[in-house]
């Protein structure tokens, strides 16, 4: 046999001879779509899963909800293994929801077997955190015709691209998570009768759930924050008047592409920090029934009554991470780069309340539709 013929003989039998020894058959695998924690009375772990036997063909498909308790995550997952039929696999586009009173514990250690599975995907799972039970949010199990956890991840996905939630996956969550110069937020979800809704933004000092800032608040920050997406959206009272006049109001949406933000940390001689943020935000009018905005005076005057609104807001936005303690704009993680010997020095976990902050937001009308 010819040199040849005889690598040709080998490629082929090798190629035969690849075992299945490393592969994972999901014949009989129950994909996990969702899963929700939360704490109880007892001190323990409530895990509860939604179940999708066939997540391709979800028009015919029947998802089931399961519940279980543990001192550990791995446990409550063995006790729900007990109740099912077939071997259960966690969904690579799935959720994770975790109560808001587990989450003002320690979240790590409810994480920390996700991250050591080396089968857990955490690229595209989305996390959020839960005002009151996160289980009660899977037990709905369907909303109209869509499977809960398919519903609740389209949410999350949408409100991101609306700038009301930030975009944050399980393998992104990691970083911040044990960085002791910045922390993070996650969305906040909420059970309304037979809704699920957005609270706002879930605030973390550390690994611990502290504060949140409402759904109103939420795209000014995620610009503040430097992390914006697709579409930014507000609503104004401009003019004085009775609150239920919409008259009185402008509903304007930021170019996001034009934005600017510029952050700025400073330390002076008495180890002093002053955080200077400046915003140039260009945005378009998309309602306001008051018109007139073919007259450049009207435009200078919603310029200007916008851009202190924005300020004020920006500012109410720094005190509520203040009293949370969220440093999520990372002024500690600069100055452990610029500023190490100061850090070394600080107990950040109280000087962040005393950093003084100076936010000034530009609001610049570049457009106002097509009606004029």
């Amino acid at each position: 046999m010819s040199k040849q013929g005889m690598a040709l003989g080998m490629l082929i039998l090798l190629m035969l001879m690849t075992g299945c020894w490393d592969q994972d058959s999901l014949k009989d695998a129950r994909l996990a779509n969702a899963s929700a924690y939360d704490i109880t009375s007892e001190g323990e772990i409530k895990q509860t899963l939604e179940i999708v036997d066939d997540f391709e063909s979800q028009q015919g498909s029947v998802n089931e909800v399961h519940s279980g308790t543990g001192r550990s995550v791995r446990q409550s997952t063995d006790r729900i293994r007990a109740k099912v039929t077939g071997d259960i696999r966690f969904f690579k586009y799935g959720m994770i929801l975790y109560g808001n009173k587990l989450a003002q514990n320690d979240i790590y250690p409810y994480l920390d077997v996700l991250y050591r599975e080396p089968d857990y995907p955490t690229s595209h799972v989305k996390i959020a955190i839960v005002d009151g039970d996160a289980g009660d949010l899977l037990h709905q199990r369907r909303v109209g015709s869509i499977l809960i956890g398919e519903f609740i991840t389209k949410k999350i996905k949408s409100l991101e691209e609306l700038c009301i939630f930030p975009e944050m996956t399980l393998e992104t969550l990691l970083p911040p998570m044990l960085d002791p110069g910045q922390d993070f937020t996650l969305p906040y979800l909420y059970k309304d009768g037979e809704e699920i809704d957005a609270r706002g933004i879930a605030l973390f000092h550390g690994q611990r759930f502290s504060g949140s800032l409402n759904t109103e608040q939420a795209p000014l920050y995620i610009i503040m924050s430097g992390k914006w997406n697709k579409a930014a959206r507000f609503v104004k009272k401009v003019h004085p008047g009775p609150s239920n006049n919409p008259r009185n109001y402008v509903t304007y949406e930021a170019n996001t592409e034009q934005i600017k933000r510029k952050l700025a940390v400073k330390v002076a001689d008495d180890s002093q920090i002053d955080v200077n943020l400046h915003i140039e935000l260009p945005v378009t009018i998309v309602e306001y029934a008051m018109n007139h905005l073919q007259e450049k005076e009207t435009i200078n005057r919603l310029n200007r009554k916008l851009s202190d609104d924005m300020t004020h807001d920006a500012e109410q936005i720094i005190k509520t991470l203040q009293q949370s303690g969220c440093d999520s704009f990372g002024i500690g993680r600069h100055l452990i780069a610029h500023y190490p010997d100061l850090w070394k020095s600080l107990d950040w976990n109280k000087q962040y309340g005393q950093v003084r902050f100076h936010p000034e937001v530009k609001v610049k009308i570049v457009g106002s539709g097509v009606l004029n």
